[in-house]
């Protein structure tokens, strides 16, 4: 039976536990994006964030407000590079990514050392389950520039996950996925959820924004360029799903998303009050409040009256939040153990 592994944040430990025919996937998303999510989200818990007063003066100047190692402030720069699990080189602030998306995605250029090739001191082997695997390392020499750490680190991505989706794209990664495991998109339909408030309306444009004001595009430049280990994982990685829709095909893939979106407007419909995302001020269900953390609201759900058996289990599922799913996870697979009280032998009567 093979296991499916969605990762994030990612161990090389692992590695060390899976069956070596694990399918392992991931998601990136456009640095600028994270960034605004992770300052309103993580302010309170990076001293970095704390510091500065806004998201803006925090680019602008971001080494008068970041300190390496503070506590937190892993938050505040390359989150998703952290995420992986990959080491840091020594210093990163001399690695130059430009920080525009080219608009065609067969223009993403970002050459990789091949995976096969001899890692010499960057990389040490080590025994895996799958012993198939090189875990990154510390960065032993002085030799490799900024450029080869990353192109070191991506192509050990590339040699662990079997696909990595871009959120900017989720749905069209959604398709890609359930094609990669042999699953039907009703295996992938589900709802948002961790949606803050206004999201919406964010200062930073994405991947896929079309219109931007010219303070957008600096706060843009910006925190790709400050998060520049980030942005070139995303920019690979973004590379790597527009090769494999184009394998999958353009208007096959439009179809199958089209498909998928109105399969999810369906359950919304059929299983959310309003058929949408609510503020947590409507949520009186504890057991489908998200957890609120940070300056924004993460937005959850409340489920429509009159639901019989089946769709109230399936709505409910769909609609509960991740760490509530998690408990449901933990209670399944370590049902709590019941502790019978011992029988005593009744005393004899004379």
């Amino acid at each position: 039976m093979r296991v499916y592994v969605r990762v994030g944040p990612w161990s090389i430990k692992v590695l060390q536990v899976m069956p070596s025919d694990s399918f392992f996937f991931s998601i990136v998303r456009d640095p600028a994006a994270l960034a605004r999510s992770a300052f309103s989200y993580y302010k309170s818990a990076s001293s970095a964030f704390r510091k500065a007063p806004s998201l803006a003066a925090f680019l602008s100047n971001p080494r008068a407000f970041y300190r390496p190692g503070a506590r937190g402030n892993h938050y505040a720069r390359n989150l998703l590079w952290f995420d992986f699990g990959l080491p840091f080189p020594p210093e990163t602030k001399t690695m130059r990514v430009s920080p525009h998306l080219p608009r065609d995605p067969k223009s993403l250029q970002l050459h990789i050392v091949p995976s096969g090739a001899s890692p010499g001191t960057l990389f040490r082997p080590i025994t895996t389950a799958a012993d198939s695997y090189k875990q990154p390392a510390s960065l032993a020499s002085s030799d490799f520039g900024p450029s080869s750490f990353i192109q070191w680190g991506l192509a050990w991505l590339d040699s662990v996950f079997d696909l990595v989706m871009v959120a900017e794209y989720f749905d069209e990664s959604l398709v890609l996925l359930a094609d990669a495991l042999c699953w039907s998109l009703d295996d992938v339909v589900g709802f948002m959820h961790n949606a803050q408030a206004g999201s919406e309306q964010s200062i930073l444009s994405t991947a896929n924004k079309t219109v931007a004001t010219g303070e957008d595009q600096q706060l843009t430049k910006q925190a790709r360029a400050w998060n520049n280990l980030d942005w070139a994982l995303y920019i690979h990685f973004n590379r790597s799903l527009w090769a494999r829709i184009e394998q999958y095909g353009r208007s096959r893939l439009q179809r199958a998303v089209a498909e998928l979106r109105a399969r999810r407007e369906a359950l919304a419909r059929r299983c959310l009050m309003g058929g949408e995302a609510l503020d947590p001020k409507y949520i009186t269900d504890v057991r489908l409040r998200p957890f609120q953390f940070g300056s924004a609201k993460v937005l959850g759900y409340v489920l429509q009256n009159g639901l019989n058996q089946k769709d109230q289990e399936e709505c409910e599922r769909l609609a509960t939040p991740e760490l509530q799913y998690k408990d449901k996870l933990d209670a399944k697979q370590f049902p709590p153990v019941v502790s019978l009280p011992l029988k005593t032998s009744k005393p004899l009567t004379p």
